[in-house]
């Protein structure tokens, strides 16, 4: 049962909605890799690992493996304009307010230290890689739709589009030292997937407790933790949970309450017409904050409300398919 709470309603649609864009980003960024990894005979493609080890956890988007080594890969994706300061951290500009976020080549980082001390406590590797380490490189992918403020993307940054080509360009690219030094540590390809299948066999998806998150009403009896998959389920709750929201909107005429209405754009806005007695009924559209300007979409006969400060983008009311005569 959903909480009644407008507040909280508004909270868990903006919840949902930034973890719906966050899996499509990834989804998004996913198809291009696929496009040139998946399938190549010298690298093998993982996506979505969870790897939790001596108390930290890593939470890879997508792991590139080859015989030289590692590529781990952070996708990002924002709805507003996107400005790579020159520290490396995010400023995203949504209307007239900006949002700012850390240096996800820093979080990359923390992320390939992890996996580094979670293959070399877990694997029994060769003289060569035990003395030279598995070389892991990282690299933030930037979802092509995102609209950027750069010119050019800094070092460590890449659209999801370009990466494939930029990186075998890089490889081509190689000076003499550096492939020497890589020549130190190669990989048989047969080390190369007992690596891919422990990270698969050791990936520990996150447990979300909704419950406890949004508290919505005491339970007589603890509710059980049920283990999702860390995008994908939560993204079959979330469709569940809008579908409910959208129900608690104001749906009917608030004089003679039938719900024959549609939705009708006039000198104050948009607003409810009832086709059965020709009333008018304001609408209000709330969101996750004071801070956020929600407004109405039109896209034929569905409305969408759209919130460029939190990102919120779902479906608030479909206007029935009737021809009305003037």
């Amino acid at each position: 049962q959903l909480s009644k709470n407008p507040k909280q309603q508004a909270l868990i649609r903006a919840d949902l909605s930034r973890v719906e864009n966050g899996y499509q980003a990834e989804k998004d960024n996913a198809y291009y890799l696929d496009f040139r990894f998946k399938d190549n005979p010298r690298n093998i493609l993982l996506h979505d690992i969870r790897i939790e080890h001596n108390g930290k956890t890593a939470q890879i988007d997508h792991i590139i493996i080859n015989r030289l080594g590692i590529e781990v890969l952070e996708s990002k994706s924002f709805t507003g304009t996107l400005s790579i300061k020159g520290d490396g951290s995010l400023n995203v500009k949504y209307g007239q307010k900006t949002q700012t976020f850390p240096n996800p080549i820093e979080q990359n980082k923390r992320h390939a230290e992890i996996l580094a001390n979670f293959i070399k406590e877990n694997m029994e590797l060769p003289a060569n890689i035990k003395l030279l380490g598995i070389p892991i490189s990282s690299t933030v992918l930037i979802n092509p739709k995102t609209t950027m403020g750069n010119d050019t993307l800094p070092k460590g940054f890449d659209r999801a589009d370009s990466f494939s080509t930029h990186w075998n360009e890089s490889v081509d690219k190689m000076s003499t030292l550096t492939v020497f030094k890589t020549l130190g540590s190669i990989m048989s390809f047969d080390k190369v997937k007992k690596i891919a299948d422990l990270l698969l066999n050791n990936h520990n998806p996150r447990a979300f407790d909704y419950i406890k998150k949004y508290p919505i009403r005491k339970e007589k009896k603890p509710q059980t933790v049920k283990q999702v998959e860390p995008i994908k389920s939560v993204i079959k709750e979330s469709i569940s949970i809008s579908n409910n929201l959208n129900s608690t909107k104001t749906t009917h005429c608030s004089k003679c309450q039938d719900t024959n209405i549609e939705i009708r754009y006039g000198k104050y806005g948009y607003y409810f017409k009832c086709l059965s007695c020709d009333g008018n009924t304001s609408m209000k559209l709330t969101c996750s904050s004071k801070s956020c300007k929600p407004k109405l979409k039109k896209s034929k006969l569905n409305f969408h409300q759209v919130c460029e400060v939190c990102g919120l983008n779902e479906l608030f009311f479909t206007n029935p398919n009737i021809e009305i005569k003037v």
